[in-house]
């Protein structure tokens, strides 16, 4: 008969999610997994059954916590642009103001692992698309209320934006000049 887990699954795979994500899959231990979530390794490997399970669960985690956080700009008050440079803002300020400086975690995954995992490529791929689409929306808005300009489709200015903002996660990682970030992302949007 199969033994009774005795610990929260979900939580531990949110505390294995913040582990990975403040570093890589590569340098994140077995022993690290198993400070973060509590969990002894026969416990981690019963319930995940291999650090790539455990990290692709993670992945769909971050995914899904960040598309309910994205789709709430959908609702705000205020114009397509307004509320479009809210989101970029927050993104990347909510890196440039944490201590580990950390970018978005399928851009992580997908510069680590995206050429040789095509599972994680898959997942990154879709968190991506699911980003672009709330930017689409929210550019469309801005084309509709006359904030951005409509000469180009709001799909492609969307593709623009979020290679821009991920270019602008990836050197914020590495430096120390918040207000050049903040100056491009501005950049960025006196484009539109």
């Amino acid at each position: 008969m199969a033994r009774h887990k005795e610990f929260d699954e979900q939580r531990a795979l949110d505390h294995a999610l913040e582990t990975f994500w403040s570093g890589t899959y590569a340098a994140t231990s077995t022993q690290d997994l198993c400070t973060s979530t509590g969990l002894s390794r026969s416990s981690l490997y019963n319930t995940f059954t291999c650090k790539s399970d455990l990290y692709r669960r993670a992945l769909e985690r971050y995914d899904e916590l960040r598309a309910a956080e994205r789709g709430d700009y959908l609702d705000r008050a205020g114009t397509g642009r307004e509320v479009l440079a809210a989101l970029l803002g927050d993104v990347l300020h909510a890196q440039c103001d944490s201590p580990e400086r950390r970018s978005c975690m399928a851009i992580n995954a997908a510069v680590e692992l995206g050429d040789s995992d095509p599972e994680i490529a898959a997942l990154s791929r879709a968190s991506f698309d699911s980003f672009r689409a709330v930017v689409a929306a929210l550019i469309a808005r801005g084309q509709d209320d006359g904030s951005i300009s409509a000469t180009t489709p709001a799909a492609e200015l969307a593709a623009v934006v979020h290679a821009t903002l991920s270019g602008l996660q990836i050197s914020a990682r590495v430096s120390s000049d918040p207000a050049a970030h903040t100056k491009a992302l501005h950049t960025l949007l006196s484009l539109l």
